[in-house]
């Protein structure tokens, strides 16, 4: 069931943002055309209005920013459908009604506190991403419905938004963070399922079931913080690695960019 679940949301991910793309592209193909009839035209009638070129392009980049927004949004809601399959079989199927009706935003803040978070901080974070999640709806519906001068001054101010985005885990940090995730109950480690031949990774000396804790200092939480880091840094130079091997923490060097490992998710309790 986990593997044609995922399989679905996957295939919906792929079809929405190809038919987006084919739009998108669609609309960048009649700007060539546009722009081309303007080249091979020496009337004035043929020429393209640089207020029609200018808004066009307002609308092209803000499709571009949409999409981007959706596609992270449904990044994220595939992560959180795999974490919850993943930790299905660690739960009680005969969880009391009372649990399973309790509003997300309880659960968070209850979360939070049990995580080391006063209640009053937590309170104060979960309503500004709550305020900060409305306000990005609510540019998205305005920005559809309004002129081009008041759709611009939209655009800008969701760009801006988008770039200051309210990230749960730098406001409390990675060791609260890490805290928050295991007792919600979701993975907050990566292990190695398997070695590539002939990567840097098995030259480093990685084995399988290898828990990768942090990499350059950095604490990696989900194979999202691997991919982030192994992309950061000059190729060809070294850097640490700490691991869990057999209880045992240890550390290897790696050469930067691509590990060449495959990765499992997993839970650990970050106090033990």
């Amino acid at each position: 069931m986990k593997t044609h679940l995922i399989t679905i949301i996957i295939a919906l991910l792929t079809g929405y943002i190809a038919g987006y793309m084919g739009g998108y592209m669609g609309s960048v193909s009649s700007l060539d055309n546009l722009s081309k009839s303007d080249t091979s035209s020496n009337s004035s009638e043929n020429r393209l209005n640089p207020f029609q070129l200018s808004t066009a392009s307002e609308n092209l980049e803000y499709q571009i920013e949409a999409l981007q927004y959706k596609t992270e949004t449904l990044q994220k809601q595939l992560s959180s459908v795999i974490d919850k399959q993943e930790n299905l079989h660690q739960k009680n199927s005969e969880e009391p009604i009372e649990n399973k009706t309790k509003s997300n935003s309880s659960a968070n803040k209850k979360n939070l506190i049990a995580s080391g978070i006063t209640p009053d901080v937590a309170e104060d974070i979960l309503r500004r991403m709550s305020q900060q999640d409305f306000r990005r709806l609510e540019l998205q519906n305005l920005i559809q419905r309004s002129d081009a001068n008041a759709r611009r001054e939209y655009s800008k101010e969701l760009r801006e938004l988008n770039s200051n985005k309210i990230s749960l885990r730098s406001e409390i940090g990675d060791d609260a963070y890490d805290q928050y995730l295991f007792v919600s109950g979701q993975n907050n480690r990566v292990k190695v399922s398997s070695v590539m031949a002939g990567s840097p990774a098995e030259a480093s000396g990685f084995q399988s079931d290898d828990v990768i804790l942090y990499y350059d200092n950095q604490k990696i939480l989900s194979w999202p913080d691997i991919r982030a880091a192994t992309i950061e840094g000059e190729i060809g130079s070294y850097t640490n690695v700490e691991i869990l091997r057999d209880g045992q923490q240890m550390s290897l060097m790696v050469p930067r960019g691509s590990l060449g490992v495959q990765l499992d998710a997993l839970q650990i309790n970050p106090e033990q």
